[in-house]
Formats: C-alpha cells, sequence, structure tokens
C-alpha cells in the first residue's frame, strides 16, 4: 500500500474514532478493543501484515501481537513487536499501546516503554492510545526521573489527517521505510542528550548502549560484593573470591531471567528479606530453584550455601533492591540472549584480586597481554554457524539431526555455541512445520494458535546430543552453560515448565557438565611427564586428554563441524612452558605465529572426514612467512570453500585486520585440486550486512604460489589480493 493509499485509510480510522470519541475516551473501554478496532487496522494501513493473511508460518510473521498476559502489578510484554523478512530474531521496533483514555505523558508509561527497546538494542519505541502516538527515544538507560525528555516525535489525531504529517510517520513506521533502515538512520541523526538526561549510575558520560551499561553495572556489583565478601570473610583469596561473587551474579540473573519470562509465577529478588535475612532468603530460594532447574548456576555451591559463609546483610539487600525488578532498567525478556554472552565475555577479561584493604577488579594478566577481550559479533557467528553446521543439517528430519554433533574448543562465553544451538532449534521447528503429522508424535505442543512448538523435552534433547565446547576458564564454562539453559527455556512458561515436571518427574535443566567442559584444548596430559608444576600453574595450565571427554565423537570418527573465534596471542605472550609445548607438539606453530594456528591443526585431529570447519581469525595467516606450515597443513586436509573478507574493526577495540574462512575436511587430493573456493567479502549494511562474492579461484593456485600464500604483495582488501596474480 503506498502512501496515498495509506493515508486514506488511515484517515477513515481517524474519522471513526472522532465520530464516537466520548465512547473511545471512556473508562469502560479497554485496550484490547482498541487494538482490535484501530491499531490493528492502522499498521496494515502502513503495510504490515498484522493479522498474518500473507505469513501463514508463525516462525515467519513480521507482527506479532501480545496476547496480554499480566501479572498482579503491570503487564509485562509489549504489544505489538515488528519484524522484517528474513531475520525473524531481532525485532525493529515495539509499539505499547493503552487505552485512549490513559495520559501517555506519564513517567510511568514512558519508562515501561523505553526499556523493552533499549533492552532490545532497538532506536526507537512508539506509545499510542491512537489519539496520540509517541515516539520516544531507546538509545539511553531508562531513568523515571528524566524519561519524559525522551520523546522525539508527538502524532495527533490531526497530524494524522495532515498529508505532510502523516508522509513523515509514514517514511518511518511503514513496513518499506523500516525495511529500509529508516528507523536506524533517524535514530543516528538525532543529538546526543546532555546535562540532566544523562543518568547512569555507576559509570559517567554520555548516550551508551544497553551491553556496555549492563557491563558496567554488572562490574560495579561485582566489585561491591567482593569487597563485602572479603571483610566478611578475611581468608579468601582472589580466585574464590572471583567464582563466588559471579556464581552470586549468575544466580541473580538467572532469578530475574525467570521473572521476566513469566517461568516464575512471583517475583522473588523484591521480595528477600520479606521471610528472614536478605542473604538466607536468597540461599533459600536457589536451594528451591536448584531442586526445580538443576544446571550449574543453583548447584549446591560447598561455600556459599553453608553458614561458614559470613555476609553483610545490608550490603547484598541493597544490590538486590536495585537489582529488583521495580529499579532495574533491565527487563530479560527482551535482552537477546547472545548480547548477555556478549556483555559475559568482556566481563570474563576480569578478576577479583585481593589487597591489603580488601578487594578490587583487575584485568587478567593473559588479556592485559593481548590488549583486552573481544568478542565476535553475532552477524559473524550467525555466518559462520550457517556455513557449517547450517550445511550438515539441511534437509535433515529430527532423527537424522540428532545422529550429528558440533564443537567450540575454545567456546568462551558460549557465543558459538549459543549459535549452534539456535539453528538446530530454528531447523527442527521449520522441519515440524512442514511435517505436521510428525509433531504431536514426535513429543511437540501444540499452542493456542493452532501450531505446534518444540516442547521443553525435545530442546533438552537437542543440546545434549548435538552441542559440545571446551574452555580453559571455569568461569567461563560456566556462563556457556548458563547461555544454553537460558536459550533452553526462552519460550516457556510457568505452566508449560510445571507441566513437564509432573509428566516426566525431572529437574527443568539436563546437566551440561559432559558436554561444556573445562580444560585446555591444546595441552595433554603428557605435559605433567617428568614435569613437578606447583599446584597453581597446574591450575593453569589445566591438561586433559581432549579426544577422551567426547567419547560417543570420537568413537563416530569425530565432530561433523567445528566453530569458533580462537584467541589471538603472539608468542612473546605466552609463557616458556606453553611455547615449548606447542613448539614440540604443532609444527604449524613457528617463528612469530599465534596460537591460533594450533587450534587450527588442532580441530582437523577432532573433526571427521566430510566434517566443516569456520573460524574467525587475523589476516595474517594468509601471506606472512611464518605461516607457511599452517597454509601447507590447511592445503593438506581441507577443502577451502570460503575465504571472507570482513569489515574494519570487527572487534571495537582492536586493530588487528581479520577474515573468516569455511573448510571441509578433505583427504583425496584430486578433489581438493579440482576444487574452486569462493572469496566473499561482507559490506557493511544500514540493517544487515550483506556477504557478497568477489570471485571463485581453484585451491590448487594456492599451491603454486611462494611458500603456498593466498595472497600476493600487492596488498588492499582480501578480494583484490587474492584477485591479484592467481589463476583464474
Amino acid at each position: 500500500m503506498g502512501l496515498d493509499a495509506s493515508h486514506a485509510a488511515v484517515v477513515r480510522l481517524v474519522n471513526d474514532f472522532e465520530a464516537h470519541k466520548r465512547v473511545y475516551t471512556a473508562h469502560s473501554y479497554q485496550e484490547q478493543e482498541l487494538r482490535a478496532d484501530f491499531l490493528n487496522k492502522f499498521y496494515t494501513a502502513l503495510g504490515w501484515d498484522v493479522d498474518h493473511v500473507e505469513q501463514k508460518n508463525p516462525f515467519e510473521q513480521e507482527v506479532k501481537v501480545e496476547r496480554g498476559v499480566k501479572d498482579k502489578s503491570s503487564k509485562r510484554r509489549a504489544d505489538y513487536a515488528f519484524y522484517t523478512a528474513p531475520n525473524f530474531r531481532d525485532p525493529r521496533f515495539y509499539v505499547e499501546a493503552k487505552r485512549p483514555g490513559v495520559d501517555l505523558a506519564a513517567k510511568d508509561n514512558y519508562f515501561q516503554a523505553i526499556r523493552y527497546g533499549w533492552n532490545s538494542q532497538t532506536p526507537v519505541v512508539v506509545l499510542t492510545n491512537f489519539h496520540q502516538t509517541h515516539l520516544l527515544d531507546c538509545r539511553y538507560k531508562p531513568d523515571i526521573d528524566t524519561v519524559l525528555e525522551r520523546r522525539l516525535r508527538l502524532y495527533t489525531l490531526d497530524g494524522l489527517k495532515d498529508p505532510e504529517k502523516f508522509a513523515e510517520l509514514y517514511y518511518l513506521l511503514s513496513r518499506e521505510a523500516v525495511a529500509s533502515g529508516a528507523l536506524e538512520k533517524f535514530s543516528a541523526a538525532q543529538p546526543k542528550k546532555k546535562g540532566k538526561a544523562v543518568q547512569f549510575g555507576l559509570f559517567k558520560g554520555g548516550y551508551q548502549r544497553m551491553d556496555r551499561t549492563f557491563l558496567t553495572d554488572l562490574d560495579g556489583y561485582r566489585e561491591v560484593l567482593a569487597r563485602s565478601f572479603k571483610r566478611a570473610n578475611p581468608v579468601l583469596d582472589g580466585g574464590t573470591l572471583t567464582e563466588v561473587t559471579q556464581r552470586v551474579l549468575d544466580r541473580l540473573i538467572f532469578i530475574r531471567f525467570l521473572e521476566d519470562k513469566l517461568i516464575e509465577p512471583d517475583y522473588l529478588v523484591s521480595n528477600f528479606g520479606g521471610k528472614g535475612t536478605v542473604w538466607g532468603d536468597f540461599v533459600a530460594a536457589s536451594r528451591r530453584l536448584d531442586a526445580i532447574y538443576n544446571g550449574i548456576v543453583f548447584k549446591h555451591h560447598p561455600l556459599l550455601d553453608t553458614p561458614r559463609f559470613s555476609v553483610d546483610d545490608a550490603v547484598f539487600g541493597d544490590v538486590c533492591e536495585q537489582w529488583a525488578h521495580v529499579n532495574s532498567p533491565y527487563d530479560f525478556n527482551y535482552i537477546p540472549i547472545h548480547i548477555l554472552g556478549s556483555i559475559y565475555e568482556r566481563f570474563l577479561g576480569n578478576v577479583i584480586v585481593t589487597t591489603p584493604k580488601g578487594a578490587k577488579l583487575e584485568e587478567k594478566p593473559e588479556v592485559r597481554k593481548v590488549g583486552g577481550v573481544y568478542y565476535t559479533p553475532e552477524y559473524i557467528v550467525r555466518y559462520l554457524v550457517q556455513q557449517t553446521v547450517g550445511r550438515c543439517i539441511e534437509g535433515k528430519s529430527p532423527q537424522q539431526m540428532a545422529t550429528l554433533r558440533f564443537c567450540d574448543l575454545a567456546c568462551g562465553s558460549g557465543s558459538f555455541l549459543l549459535g549452534v544451538y539456535e539453528i538446530l532449534l530454528e531447523e527442527h521447528r521449520k522441519w515440524y512445520a512442514a511435517n505436521p503429522d510428525r509433531a504431536k508424535r514426535d513429543g511437540c505442543v501444540l499452542h493456542d494458535d493452532g501450531t505446534y512448538h518444540l516442547s521443553l523435552a525435545q530442546k533438552r534433547v537437542i543440546v545434549v546430543n548435538s552441542v559440545y565446547g571446551v574452555d580453559v576458564d571455569p568461569q567461563a564454562v560456566e556462563v556457556a552453560q548458563l547461555s544454553l539453559y537460558l536459550k533452553l527455556l526462552e519460550d516457556e512458561t510457568t505452566a508449560t515448565a510445571r507441566s513437564y515436571q509432573l509428566e516426566i518427574k525431572e529437574t527443568l535443566l539436563p546437566p551440561l557438565s559432559r558436554n561444556i567442559v573445562c580444560g585446555n584444548s591444546l595441552i595433554e596430559t603428557d605435559i605433567l611427564d617428568g614435569h613437578l608444576f606447583g599446584l597453581e600453574e597446574e591450575r593453569r595450565l589445566r591438561p586433559m586428554d581432549l579426544k577422551a571427554q567426547f567419547p560417543k565423537a570420537m568413537a563416530d570418527g569425530g565432530f561433523d563441524a567445528i566453530v569458533g573465534n580462537p584467541p589471538y596471542v603472539r608468542p612473546h605472550n605466552l609463557t616458556k612452558t606453553h611455547k615449548e609445548y606447542f613448539w614440540r607438539h604443532y609444527p604449524v606453530f613457528k617463528g612469530k605465529a599465534d596460537i591460533y594456528t594450533c587450534f587450527m591443526q588442532r580441530s582437523v585431529e577432532m573433526l571427521k572426514p566430510g566434517g566443516y570447519f569456520a573460524y574467525i581469525v587475523s589476516q595474517s595467516w594468509l601471506a606472512l612467512d611464518s605461516f607457511d606450515e599452517l597454509r601447507k597443513h590447511v592445503l593438506e586436509h581441507y577443502k577451502v570453500l570460503q575465504l571472507v573478507e570482513l569489515p574494519d574493526r570487527v572487534f571495537e577495540e582492536a586493530q588487528v585486520e581479520t577474515m573468516s574462512f569455511v573448510f571441509q575436511r578433505e583427504a583425496n587430493k584430486t578433489a581438493r585440486a579440482r576444487h574452486r573456493l569462493q572469496v566473499l567479502r561482507c559490506d557493511k549494511g544500514a540493517v544487515e550486512n550483506e556477504f557478497r562474492e568477489v570471485r571463485t579461484i581453484p585451491q590448487r593456485a594456492f599451491e603454486s604460489t611462494y611458500l603456498s600464500v593466498f595472497v600476493t604483495a600487492q596488498g588492499g582488501p582480501i578480494g583484490q589480493r587474492l584477485d591479484t596474480g592467481l589463476a583464474a
């Protein structure tokens, strides 16, 4: 529907409203009626398929309408969420509706609406009662005292009838405009707030994204708790403080997630202290939730959950008060789980160290040496997972997918594992949508809208069967498991969770200790032969028999795909013990090569024939002399399916130039030589980043270059470098 037709339809709605305004603004006229009579029709006039006339697949609908779930105190869902194909994961904007008799410009209304958008990182949110339409700025942390300053546009009924004013709204909120990135461009053009409008609590400064704010707040809570715990328990060392403070925060995050997702029917954090001490109620809740959920977060801790651990209840109570739903700007129903993972990736770069005066937060030595922690942007995770796991599962039934296993050998907070799990869930949903006769038989749940959804039992089986990871940091392993648990529970409700427990009589979360393991993917236990390491050094090394950790995968010949973002560490930043071990065991690690070369060699040992392998790494390995053994290793074992040039500054705070690759393990030399690889370039877009093919090149071309270099010496982007001097 074009501008003129859209305007005509909206003018008819305005005239209908004005003709019976007394009825529509009466207290008896409710929000549900407004949505049916006006708002659904209004957004339909803007080109959105609100009633799903065209978009029948429930997993590929651009408008999701909330059915009015409420609790005792307030509604906990935005009324409308708008998406644009093909991305049905990330909302473009929300609409929060109120009945026409309500004053929209109230602090609580603005705070509620902005909270939805800020947590989802959408640029604006719409607050409307049709009588008025307010566009609100979602760039800033919600603050009740300044929230009324956040209005960007106001459209009244007269404005909707005015062609020029309506055109302004149309070119922001119509389906066509939103798909072209109009809201993002509009938001980027807005001036940054100054003065009182910027209130951030623990940090100072102006506009800051939700993930950065969350990280700052999380670090602040961690330091406050660590100091308090140290004062009350003077014997605690830095390692123990790091562990216990993270466990407390993980529990608080999980509990708030359960509250905001309506999985737990009652608010918990805000009521700590109502039956006894705040800490006592917190521990009691943890023990109760452990019996329901299982998982690493609520698991009985040998220190935290015992009377031996002393706590300043006033300090802990203050943290809980700030964290509770009534005060916190965070809404875990709207924070994407992959964003939580990216926050935790940076969170894990710091540890608690003890000082003569107590405790403080400090960057890990290994992180400081390499210049920080850099998490992989979600669009790259999604692309690499699609090119590996996606190739493995395409067209397969759930029974066939159940035999496949996928791994990240340096999983960190689990961003790639989460990507793997998400694509598995998505493919299962698509298969059952296309095969509804099998859905009920396989245990899918029939929803009120007549569609089948994966049951909790099915989602448990999928993650246990197929998702595996390793990390040397025990806190990272805990967070990776936490992320997968949050994803598993994402679409559950109080009713579905309790129904599962009554029927299956199991805890809601499966144990993942055999899936996500703590250890060193590169260092085997042979490092202990003939060496007498101290307990602390052995703990840092964490040697293990990697293949023994995953017996089922190894019995089947290895993993079907390995994907991830390995550490980038040059030899001068490694300990002597690490360097000497890598030099002995990894021929690809030579000269000034990077530790990621060891992960690339290790991966082929863990991958089954025909399996897929994708990493994001620096561009150095393509041409530098120190990486010649790695290039030979790649050409000897893999078909190089793709080399991808990534945009500048993929890692915001790092200077390293990055690229990604997709390989397939191939033992047949002739097949490798005949293969033509793709060279792609990732171009930044206003909305989605596009992976565009530059050209194809025969793999044998690299075997004839000096030291098997994958580029020439002319420089420039990867696509140009590979395009120069190589045979077509």
